[in-house]
C-alpha cells in the first residue's frame, strides 16, 4: 500500500520537469526568429515538432501567455505577441533592482579563476569581427550569471535568469541582426566585483543597465548613442 500510494506521486513530480522543458525549447525558438510576432504555435505541430504531448504544450504556453510572450485569439489559438517597447522596459526595470543586488552580495566572492575566463571570453569576443547576437549574448549570460550565482542566492539568480530570457526574446523580436558589446563597460563591472566593494559594484550594474535601457530607446528612436 506504501509503495502504491508513492507512485502516483512520482508520475506528478515528472510533468513540472517536462513543462519546463518544453518551456525552454519554445523559448530557444523565440530568441532564434523561427517563430515571430504575429505568428501562430498550433499546439498539435509544435507537440510534434518538440516530441511531446499537447499537455506539456499546452502548460508552457500559458506561462508564456502569463511573461505576455503569447497571447490566445478567438478561433485563432495562441499567437507570438507583437514587440513591445514597454513591456522590453519594464523587464529592464526589474532586472536593474535585481542584479543591481546581485553584484552588491557578488563583490569580492567571485572567484578569481572563473574573473579571468569570462575576461578572456569577453576580450575574445570584442576581438571578433563577425560576432552574431548569439555569442554577444553567450558571453554576457557568463557574465551576468556568474555574478548572479556568486551572490549566494539561489531565488534571486533564478529570476534574474528567467528574465534575461525575455529580455532576449523581445530583443530578438525587435532586432534580430543586430550585435554590439561594449568591452570596456562590461570590463569596469567586472572590476568592481573582483574589487570586493559592494556599493561600487551595485552602482556599476545599476549604470550598465541604464546605459542598455537609453541605447535601446535611442535605437527605437534612431537617435545614434
Amino acid at each position: 500500500m506504501t509503495v502504491a500510494a508513492t507512485l502516483p506521486a512520482k508520475a506528478n513530480d515528472a510533468r513540472p520537469n517536462l513543462t519546463e522543458q518544453v518551456y525552454e525549447q519554445l523559448i530557444q525558438i523565440l530568441i532564434n526568429g523561427e517563430l515571430r510576432p504575429g505568428d501562430v504555435i498550433v499546439e498539435r505541430r509544435m507537440a510534434e515538432r518538440l516530441n511531446a504531448s499537447r499537455t506539456p504544450i499546452r502548460e508552457a504556453l500559458g506561462r508564456l501567455e502569463a511573461e505576455r510572450l503569447v497571447y490566445k485569439q478567438a478561433n485563432r489559438g495562441v499567437t507570438v505577441s507583437p514587440f513591445s517597447t514597454e513591456a522590453l522596459i519594464e523587464i529592464l526595470n526589474v532586472r536593474q533592482l535585481l542584479e543591481a543586488e546581485a553584484a552588491r552580495l557578488a563583490a569580492g566572492r567571485l572567484p578569481k579563476a572563473r574573473i579571468e575566463v569570462i575576461r578572456q571570453a569577453m576580450q575574445t569576443l570584442a576581438d571578433k569581427s563577425d560576432a552574431t547576437l548569439a555569442d554577444i549574448w553567450d558571453v554576457d549570460d557568463m557574465l551576468h550569471g556568474e555574478i548572479a550565482d556568486a551572490s549566494g542566492n539561489e531565488l534571486l539568480a533564478g529570476m534574474i535568469r528567467d528574465l534575461r530570457r525575455r529580455t532576449h526574446v523581445l530583443n530578438a523580436f525587435r532586432s534580430p541582426h543586430e550585435s554590439t558589446f561594449d568591452l570596456a563597460e562590461n570590463t569596469k563591472l567586472l572590476d568592481t566585483i573582483e574589487s570586493g566593494d559592494s556599493e561600487s559594484a551595485r552602482a556599476a550594474m545599476e549604470t550598465h543597465i541604464t546605459n542598455v535601457k537609453i541605447a535601446i530607446i535611442n535605437r527605437l528612436t534612431g537617435i545614434s548613442r
